[in-house]
């Protein structure tokens, strides 16, 4: 089987399970998996063929797609914000949306003309510019893409899972990018005291009510970690009222919350800091046209 007709063959398979624009994008990962070669290598490859071991492994990597196992999985490996990321089941896998937030507060912060994206090597106290926490960080994405565009930012990432932790070190030591991952349960107030003071709070929470979990893809419920994912139904706020609460205890005056959210719950999350006493929130639609992050202002 040659490399072309292994991607047909492939994306062929998977259109039984998903649409023919991300069948093609995942069986291009798989062969990226499969062979060693990134996509624009193996294209012009199109007419070599395959090992039988690589044959072999093709196989196989269907099998589990076709057990609706993401790719993300199967390969160890997500990219994000420009980054290459290791993931495992004990994280979710890295979405779209949440590079906007990242890029909303890159910009955000880039407008406040602090020095911090200065690459230059620098005195380890230089960090006291700008400090900033990722609550729930799980693969450490959002908190390793910020610090690779703000070098001399001090940042942090907490979460309750220390499979996730570990996943989180493993990616900011395969990326030499330093960040201070620490285990704590954000919902257990005696345990936020051992946060630190911060510029800037992000967070990617759990927030999907228990009851949505029918309507959702397979490859996700089976797959990713429900912990990182579902909330109660009678309280799908949960996470955001506690940031509410944390924030005058740990954020600097001034200093700024941008939380991803389920798109049901913008005017929800909006209302809760609001009645919490915070006058500076704003509701913004990632490029789908949908409600998915807030800014708050303290």
């Amino acid at each position: 089987m040659k490399n072309g007709e292994a991607e047909a063959w492939l994306r062929n398979q998977l259109e039984s399970m998903y649409d023919p624009g991300e069948s093609a994008a995942i069986a291009a990962l798989a062969l990226e998996h499969v062979t060693g070669l990134r996509r624009g290598e193996w294209l012009l490859r199109r007419e070599e063929p395959l090992s039988g071991e690589e044959e072999q492994a093709l196989r196989d990597t269907a099998a589990r797609l076709l057990r609706q196992e993401p790719i993300q999985y199967i390969s160890g490996r997500s990219f994000f914000y420009g980054l290459e990321l290791y993931v495992n089941p004990s994280v979710l896998i890295p979405r779209p949306e949440t590079e906007e937030l990242v890029d909303w507060i890159v910009k955000d912060l880039l407008e406040l003309g602090l020095p911090v994206f200065d690459k230059k090597e620098t005195e380890a106290d230089a960090t006291a510019l700008l400090k900033i926490l990722d609550v729930g960080t799980g693969s450490g994405c959002i908190a390793l893409a910020l610090k690779s565009k703000m070098p001399r930012a001090e940042v942090w990432g907490c979460d309750v899972s220390d499979e996730a932790l570990n996943v989180a070190r493993r990616n900011g030591s395969d990326n030499n990018i330093r960040v201070d991952f620490q285990g704590v349960d954000f919902l257990d107030e005696a345990q936020q005291r051992l946060l630190p003071s911060v510029d800037v709070l992000v967070s990617n929470p759990p927030y999907i009510p228990l009851k949505d979990k029918t309507s959702m893809h397979s490859n996700v419920v089976e797959w990713e970690p429900h912990t990182a994912l579902f909330v109660p139904d009678n309280d799908a706020l949960l996470f955001y009222r506690a940031i509410a609460r944390f924030a005058p205890r740990r954020l600097h005056a001034g200093g700024r919350i941008y939380l991803e959210i389920h798109e049901d719950l913008g005017n929800a999350v909006v209302q809760l800091f609001r009645e919490a006493g915070y006058e500076s929130v704003e509701l913004r639609k990632d490029m789908q046209g949908k409600d998915r992050m807030v800014r708050v202002i303290r």
